[in-house]
Formats: C-alpha cells, sequence, structure tokens
C-alpha cells in the first residue's frame, strides 16, 4: 500500500490512514480536529519516501480515492483531474484524441497530481508547466480554486491578474490539493526517436554537441542521457525526439545525422526499449511499466517497496560537458559501485540527474551503506553547488523565514505536517 514503510528510510510513527473518496470528505476530515495531516496523492514517490511523513504522529491523509477526471476539454487543450488519477488514467482517455498529455518515463500508475505537485520533470516540459488551476482546501476547512479554472476565460492560463497563487502551493502543506487542471499538448503528426551511443570518455564532447544542437533549435530541449548502468551498454544513451509535421521531421532528422558524423555521438538502431520512451513521447504510457521499474528497477510497481530498497538524489546541475564529466566525477568518488542514472535536459542551462541507488529490502546492513553513500552525493554535489530540486523526507529543506511566515498564516495550528520542503 503507498503508506507502507520504505526500507530505504527510518521508520515513522503514523497514528492512522484516511481514505476519503470525495472532496467533501477532503474538508470533513480537516475540519474534525484530527492533527497533522499527511496528504498524500497515490504514495509512488519512490526513491524519496513513497508515502512517508517527514515526522512521527501525522495521520496519513490517502487521497488515492479521489479518482476523477471531472472535465475533458480537448479543443480548449485542458483536463480537470483529482489526486488518483494517473497519467495512464489519463493517456488512454486521451487515446485517438487530437491531445497527449506531458507523461514522464515512470509508472503510468504514477499520480498527476503528485508529480506536477513535487516539479517533476515530463518528457515534454516540467510537469509544474502543466499546472493552471488547483483546488486547495485550507486548514480552516475552506475549499478555494486558485489559478485558472473552467468559467473563468475562455483561454486556459496559469497567470491572472494580480498575484499568482497556484505555485504557493507546489512543493508546500499549507494545504490539500483535491483537483488540479493541467494543460495537455497537441498530438504531434510524427514522433521519431533518434538513440545515439557514445564512449565514456567522449562524455563532455557529447554533452556539448547535444547542447550546441538545443542552443540552435536543432532538438528541442528534452533530451534524455543515460550511463551505461542505466542504458545497459558499454557506453552511453541519449534519447532525442523530434515530433510535429512529418516533412520537419524527416529534414530535421537528416540534419542531425550528419551533424553526428561530426560529434562522438554514434547514430544507434532503435531497439524494444527505445521504442518504449518513444512512445511516451508520443503519448502512450507503457503498459508494462518497462523502462523505469522493470528495466531499470528490476520490479514492477506494487512490488517496489516491498522488494527493493531505492533511495534518489536528484540534483540541478549546468548543462555543459564540463559539469557533467565533473557529476560523472563525484558519482565515482561517492559510490562504491556505479548507481543508475538518467540526465534529463530541463532547458538550454540545466539538466538534472536522477540518480537511483538500490538495495536488497530485507539487508539492513546495505541500507545503512546505501545512506551513507547518499550523504556523501549531497555533500559532494552541494561543494559545487550542484542542489537537488526534490528532497526526501529523511533529508528536507529547511523553510526560510518568509515561507515560515506564509505557513503560518495559512496554517496557524499546525493542521498540516511539515512537508519536505517546509520543515523546521
Amino acid at each position: 500500500m503507498p503508506f507502507d514503510q520504505p526500507a530505504a528510510f527510518h521508520p515513522r510513527t503514523i497514528t492512522e490512514v484516511l481514505r476519503p473518496k470525495t472532496a467533501d470528505e477532503v474538508v470533513d476530515i480537516v475540519r474534525s480536529g484530527r492533527r497533522p495531516l499527511h496528504p498524500i496523492s497515490k504514495g509512488y514517490n519512490w526513491g524519496l519516501g513513497s508515502g512517508l511523513p517527514v515526522g512521527d504522529g501525522a495521520a496519513v491523509l490517502d487521497l488515492s480515492g479521489l479518482d476523477r477526471v471531472r472535465a475533458l476539454d480537448v479543443e480548449r487543450g485542458y483536463a480537470v483531474v483529482e489526486p488518483g488519477v494517473s497519467q495512464g488514467a489519463l493517456a488512454e482517455l486521451l487515446r485517438g484524441t487530437p491531445r497527449i498529455f506531458n507523461l514522464t518515463t515512470s509508472s503510468l500508475r504514477t499520480s498527476i497530481i503528485g508529480n506536477a505537485l513535487e516539479r517533476g520533470v515530463g518528457v515534454h516540459r516540467a510537469r509544474a508547466e502543466d499546472l493552471v488551476g488547483l483546488e486547495v482546501v485550507l486548514a480552516d476547512g475552506r475549499r478555494e480554486q486558485v489559478g485558472w479554472w473552467p468559467g473563468v476565460s475562455a483561454v486556459p492560463r496559469p497567470h491572472g491578474p494580480g498575484p499568482t497563487l497556484t505555485h504557493l502551493f507546489t512543493q508546500s502543506s499549507f494545504a490539500v490539493v483535491t483537483a488540479a487542471v493541467v494543460r495537455l499538448l497537441p498530438r504531434p503528426e510524427e514522433v521519431r526517436m533518434l538513440p545515439f551511443t557514445f564512449a565514456s570518455d567522449d562524455l563532455a564532447d557529447a554533452v556539448d554537441a547535444l547542447r550546441s544542437w538545443t542552443d540552435q533549435r536543432l532538438i528541442p530541449p528534452t533530451t534524455k542521457i543515460y550511463n551505461p548502468v542505466a542504458a545497459q551498454l558499454d557506453g552511453y544513451l541519449a534519447h532525442v525526439c523530434l515530433s510535429g509535421a512529418g516533412e520537419v521531421v524527416e529534414a530535421l532528422g537528416s540534419v542531425l545525422l550528419g551533424a553526428a558524423r561530426k560529434s562522438p555521438l554514434v547514430a544507434a538502431p532503435a531497439s524494444t526499449a527505445d521504442e518504449v520512451v518513444r512512445a511516451t513521447y508520443a503519448g502512450d504510457p507503457d503498459p508494462a511499466d518497462t523502462w523505469f521499474l522493470r528495466r531499470t528497477m528490476g520490479r514492477p510497481a506494487e512490488r517496489v517497496d516491498a522488494e527493493l530498497g531505492l533511495l534518489m538524489f536528484l540534483p540541478l546541475v549546468p548543462f555543459s560537458g564540463k559539469a557533467i564529466a565533473l557529476t560523472e566525477k563525484l558519482i565515482r568518488d561517492c559510490c562504491a559501485s556505479t548507481p543508475v542514472v538518467t540526465v534529463n535536459v530541463h532547458d538550454n542551462e540545466a539538466v538534472d540527474h536522477v540518480i537511483g541507488i538500490g538495495f536488497p529490502a530485507d539487508d539492513p546492513a546495505a541500507a545503512v551503506e546505501a545512506r551513507e553513500t547518499l550523504d556523501r552525493l549531497h555533500q559532494a554535489f552541494a561543494a559545487q553547488g550542484f542542489l537537488p530540486y526534490r528532497r526526501d523526507v529523511d533529508r528536507p529543506a529547511t523553510a526560510t523565514a518568509l515561507q515560515a511566515r506564509i505557513g503560518q498564516a495559512l496554517d496557524p495550528d499546525g493542521v498540516f505536517a511539515p512537508g519536505r520542503y517546509s520543515a523546521g
């Protein structure tokens, strides 16, 4: 279940697990006097604590039962979803329509709202960019809508007149989010995946070539780079995805193949795994969760926390060959064995690293070693200014003075448990 205690993290004392089915029931729970409440969408925040609260004594508010798609407008390009709606469920509703959703390569079971509130990264853009409006239940039990909602205006836009409040509730514990308006993308006429491989010794030059292609708009800022462990190859693998009108995709593909011949990047034949990722870019999640869970983690979604200890480290790093070559060295210095690493391009300036440290869930000594490895990674990356953009429950961020004042104003009685971005 989502609130099971994952082996990678220190255990918590949980007072009860509450499972509302509607937003009205959430309001009743908030007004009931139970505190502190720790809301989760579906609990699949693997490697960062899954459904665990930061501290002891919280009641878990499991929102997976709020699983309705309240509205779907493919003409204007938005959907209104509740926390229990998975990315796979929305993708299935969009099958055969002119729209797709910005999927991740994680499990199709994961919550759209949970990942967006975490500021996770889809294959087309950061998930926070998909959000245009939120329905929130505040600490006093009031239900409010912030941002854009159907009926406000004809055009779904994240910004309206005055201060924009939507992102006050991303990476925060100021309210319970019971619904969100998310933007949909036009379905591309064609999606082409170009896999490139390169040797480990060519990492810096290959990354600089990918950065140059991104700067010159030959490719979108959506490239993924996998280290040899993640790629299951002798060298690195890069996934470059082109999408749009068929003629444009064909022309850009020819240009890129020519440019690759002047770089360390070697065009590779597409494999079955490459096709799975291509389908994700096209809006079709893999029903077998092949890429992330089965290929790199070796487990299906329902068995990850039960059978696998997993710690994730997600630092932001400059998009440059020099910086990413440095991160490779830091990882080698900190880790006894090379972990699974995926590099996701965010834009022309920044990439993230998704570093996964796995171990047998029933091995306490391995758990201690994994936590010590993660501590070393945090310290080594922080020394270079490479800080994580998502935190785990054992290493929460300390709220700034202004964040603490806002939290106190919205929740003076401590109805909601401190989160990973508002502790202290």
